[in-house]
């Protein structure tokens, strides 16, 4: 998933809630789901439209979210393609990487769903997460079965620890990395947590806890970033929320 510039997020946001139209990776804040279990959308083959009925939608956040479509101007600090799958956010900033790693990876032979985040309306008020989120459609399964393992090659090249030293404040700093394998609803595919911590004398009081879920079933791959900003010594929970969000968006694709 491509990472968000902060600052430029909170801007975008505030200018797009102030116009005519609103605009802008905690879920257990899925107050806005109903209590039963989600019901099944659709079913395979997916259709672009089959899977925008059924990701994250500003309701599954709770009160105050909204969503727009990020047109490829979202982040000019750590930009990555609108139609790619993530693999290692923020790497593409880093000089210290000793191995050849993408940040994302374009499909091929792929239908995009295009990139849509969900998150507050308003910055710097909300407990909300930022979730970034995407698809790609295929013709058959055996194409998504190919591009998947291309995602998977990829992200497994993602350094457990990387550092970037240069560029915008927002991104200069320390990046740790964790990965392991996911399974719900039939959707096969990995979770990725990031932590970035800044210099201390760039921002003492924050970091960044993101998660990136990307999976696969028949022909569509499906990706979500869950992006949180917390207090220094609050604990990193966007792994738990992401999988709770996803449970839920999952069975709704079916």
């Amino acid at each position: 998933m491509r990472g968000v510039d902060r600052k430029a997020s909170r801007r975008r946001v505030t200018r797009r809630v102030s116009g005519a139209a609103a605009g802008m990776l905690a879920l257990g804040v899925l107050t806005g789901c109903s209590g039963g279990a989600p019901q099944a959308l659709t079913k395979p083959p997916y259709t672009l439209d089959s899977i925008r009925s059924g990701l994250v939608s500003p309701g599954d956040l709770g009160e105050g979210a909204t969503e727009f479509k990020d047109n490829g101007h979202a982040s000019h600090v750590v930009y990555t393609p609108p139609n790619s799958i993530p693999t290692c956010p923020y790497v593409q900033r880093s000089e210290d990487v000793e191995v050849d790693v993408r940040p994302a990876v374009e499909p091929v032979g792929g239908m995009p769903t295009g990139r849509f985040i969900v998150g507050p309306q308003l910055a710097g008020t909300s407990s909300l997460p930022v979730v970034t989120q995407g698809a790609a459609v295929f013709t058959s399964s055996s194409l998504a079965d190919n591009t998947m393992g291309t995602v998977v090659a990829e992200s497994a090249k993602c350094p457990e620890t990387f550092g970037v030293l240069g560029g915008p404040p927002t991104v200069v700093g320390d990046y740790k990395v964790g990965s392991r394998q996911v399974e719900m609803e039939g959707w096969k595919g990995f979770a990725q947590h990031l932590v970035h911590t800044s210099p201390p004398e760039v921002n003492p009081d924050t970091y960044d806890d993101l998660v990136t879920v990307v999976v696969h079933k028949a022909n569509a791959i499906i990706y979500v970033g869950y992006a949180q900003i917390k207090a220094v010594g609050q604990r990193a929970d966007s792994d738990e929320k992401v999988k709770a969000l996803m449970k839920t968006t999952l069975a709704r694709l079916g």
